[in-house]
């Protein structure tokens, strides 16, 4: 993070420290700070103020900033731990992480290195990262750096700009139009932040220049000092670390707008009150800090200081190590993920006094230009590494191609000599030696490095529905004009039972169709979205779907289920007993809703969750599978399994099929089962394993067909 360290500002160095503390908390103890990544808010505005306070220095001895001087600085302080590491991450990646996982990497080497991975993470709709796997990226802490690198390239030409204007009109206070650029920048992105939602809003520049500016501004008042009564400075600066500390303890959308000003403000409060003038009534030498008021004297204790010293190359540094732990490893304990922070700790004090320090002392007497153009290797270095990752993997799979819109998906064409799957645990799996991990078998279908590619066709075909509008719609697979339909509604979880599905509709001659939407359940409940508010997509999707299948479809049969979900009511995100009970009501709804509409609904029992990405886990152990096996119990409670069980308990006319002895037989999940992997990721079946499931699938529905026939 740029500028993190103050130097002569022994209690901001403290602040740092606490905005990292809980970054690494809850980096290796998941859950514990829910709000951990509010850190990240510290630092930015913690960073604005530092970067600022440096161009004031500047303008007040030199009576201008100089840009290239200015560049360089940056250049002398930032890239000489950011190249290290980035340079011991290629090893990392080619030891420690699987394959699969190389062409994200790559991307992540390139796009971090030209300081531009918070705009592959926006592209992408991912998620503020904090459980430290391989599908996580081993750089995916840089986009931060992305964020205050832009940032260092836009606010010292424009703070320069202001300040010559100032000089040129001689305004009595020089800081007026410097602080108007700063206040229209802070309002303008805070508003945009507020208004914006998903990925951009988390990662974007535009919606992250508010916290540094915020910071900026808060150095030029520290200029000229306000004069602060002690009392009154102890209470803003407990009132500012107290705004810190409950944000990290409470949960928080992810979101750079309302949900991220406690934290700035708190750290602005902090920084103000250690700043400010301070004595009885207001009098002390100007930015003396408040010793003693407020928790300045804590911020300024030596355990934080020397965290704060260390703290850029520490937060380069944790990241990619308990990446590379996890993926090497699995499941990484408390214990063991204390010791790799000790770790990147010991480097992070490495790196700073036999890296950072020689080298700037090294380079102090270049030139701006000579800087600048040594700074240029690193971007070239990480373009060249990131496309070597990407060779490593070359050529890439040739995906099948996709139908033109409108037209009926060719059906499945069936695979030579496939292996057997979950025909392998005959008819008492929990029996069968072939559900039991192992700790290597002779061969794996799919190839780890290509399960991400192991898809069911609805993915080829773009059966999803999209946008806002949530349109209901459909894919139509098997006979066509048969008089018998199969209905599937349903999330990615539902996705899961297409292959098992065509391939009953194939041998029975039914007609199937699809209805199905990323991350939007087929329920009646409140999904909640950025903010705590509900996702209008999904309830639109919802009541489209519904429409469709009770008005114009009417299919003789509706199987449907989902994954958990987060639900909202009143603008608040519930939890515990209130959600799951608000879960259960809201399946009882739907479901008997559709029974009463004429709907003969069946639930799909959702499947385990492993929790781990176990095509990656797989492909980084092929000698030691047993590391890629999960707790059945612990897998088992992260789906949605037992509160569909406890829906359907009291629903008489809804039949649960529950094919989860197949998929996790034994004690701990086996990731591969009749030389099949039976995850593609953290909690989606193969295509190829589903596949394999279609005849106990077949089994069920007859079952069930011979139940409710008159």
């Amino acid at each position: 993070m740029a500028g993190t360290r103050s130097g002569h500002r022994t209690d901001l160095s403290g602040l740092a420290a606490v905005a990292l503390l809980p970054l690494l908390a809850a980096a290796i103890i998941p859950g514990v700070l829910p709000g951990g990544a509010a850190g990240v808010d510290v630092l930015f505005v913690l960073s604005g103020f530092l970067v600022t306070s440096v161009l004031v220095s500047e303008w007040t001895r030199a009576g201008r900033i100089t840009l290239l001087t200015c560049y360089a600085r940056y250049a002398r302080r930032l890239l000489p731990a950011a190249a290290l590491v980035m340079a011991a991450t290629g090893p990392l990646i080619l030891t420690c992480l699987p394959r699969s996982s190389w062409p994200d990497a790559g991307w992540d080497l390139l796009t971090g290195g030209l300081a531009v991975l918070n705009w592959r993470r926006a592209a992408q709709d991912a998620a503020v990262p904090t459980v430290p796997d391989a599908a996580a990226g081993v750089l995916a802490h840089y986009w931060t750096l992305g964020v205050a690198g832009q940032v260092l390239l836009l606010w010292p030409p424009l703070l320069a700009g202001a300040a010559a204007w100032a000089f040129h009109r001689r305004h009595h206070d020089p800081r007026r139009a410097p602080l108007l650029v700063a206040g229209l920048l802070t309002a303008g992105s805070l508003a945009w932040a507020v208004g914006a939602s998903g990925a951009p809003a988390v990662f974007g520049t535009h919606t992250r220049l508010w916290e540094l500016t915020l910071g900026g501004g808060l150095a030029l008042v520290a200029l000229r000092p306000v004069g602060l009564p002690r009392s009154v400075a102890a209470v803003l600066g407990w009132g500012g670390l107290a705004a810190v500390t409950a944000t990290v303890f409470l949960h928080r959308p992810e979101s750079a707008g309302l949900a991220a000003l406690p934290p700035a403000l708190g750290t602005a409060a902090i920084i103000v009150a250690a700043t400010a003038r301070t004595g009885p009534s207001g009098a002390g030498p100007a930015g003396t800090p408040t010793t003693g008021a407020g928790p300045v004297r804590i911020l300024a204790t030596r355990p934080l200081r020397a965290v704060g010293r260390h703290c850029y190359p520490l937060y380069l540094w944790y990241w990619p190590l308990l990446v590379a732990a996890h993926a090497r490893f699995g499941e990484v304990p408390v214990v063991a993920g204390l010791g790799v922070l000790g770790a990147a700790a010991l480097l992070a004090v490495i790196t700073h006094r036999y890296v950072e320090a020689p080298v700037r002392a090294r380079v102090r007497g270049w030139s701006p230009a000579e800087t600048l153009r040594t700074a240029a290797l690193l971007p070239a270095a990480a373009v060249i590494g990131g496309l070597l990752l990407q060779l490593g993997v070359w050529p890439p799979r040739q995906p099948h191609p996709q139908p033109v819109a409108g037209t009926a998906p060719a059906a499945p064409t069936p695979s030579p000599a496939p292996a057997p799957g979950a025909a392998a645990l005959g008819r008492s799996p929990a029996e069968s030696p072939a559900g039991r991990p192992v700790a290597r078998v002779r061969s794996i279908t799919p190839e780890p490095v290509d399960a991400g590619r192991d898809l069911p066709h609805v993915y080829r075909h773009n059966c999803f529905s999209t946008g806002p509008d949530a349109p209901a719609r459909a894919c139509v697979y098997g006979d066509r004009g048969s008089r018998f339909t199969v209905a599937l509604a349903g999330d990615d979880q539902a996705a899961n039972w297409v292959p098992a599905l065509q391939a009953v509709a194939q041998a029975q001659g039914w007609r199937l169709i699809t209805y199905l939407r990323e991350d939007c359940p087929f329920l009646d409940v409140a999904v909640a979205g950025p903010g705590g508010g509900r996702l209008d997509a999904c309830a639109r999707w919802y009541a489209n779907v519904r429409t469709e299948l009770t008005r114009t479809e009417r299919p003789q049969l509706l199987l449907t289920t989902s994954r958990r979900y987060p639900l909202t009511s009143g603008g608040k995100i519930l939890s515990g007993d209130a959600a799951h009970k608000a879960f259960v009501a809201g399946m009882r709804r739907t479901w008997s809703g559709l029974v009463a509409a004429r709907v003969a609904t069946v639930v799909l029992r959702d499947t385990p969750a492993p929790g781990v990405d176990v095509a990656a886990c797989v492909s980084a152990n092929p000698t030691r599978l047993t590391r890629c096996a999960t707790p059945r119990r612990t897998a088992l409670d992260a789906s949605a399994g037992a509160a569909q069980a406890e829906a359907v308990r009291t629903l008489t006319a809804v039949p649960l099929i529950d094919l989860n002895s197949a998929i996790c037989p034994a004690s701990r999940c086996a990731p591969v089962i009749g030389g099949v992997l039976v995850y593609r990721d953290t909690r989606h079946l193969t295509a190829t394993y589903a596949r394999t499931l279609a005849p106990r699938l077949a089994s069920a529905l007859e079952r069930i067909r011979g139940e409710t026939a008159p």
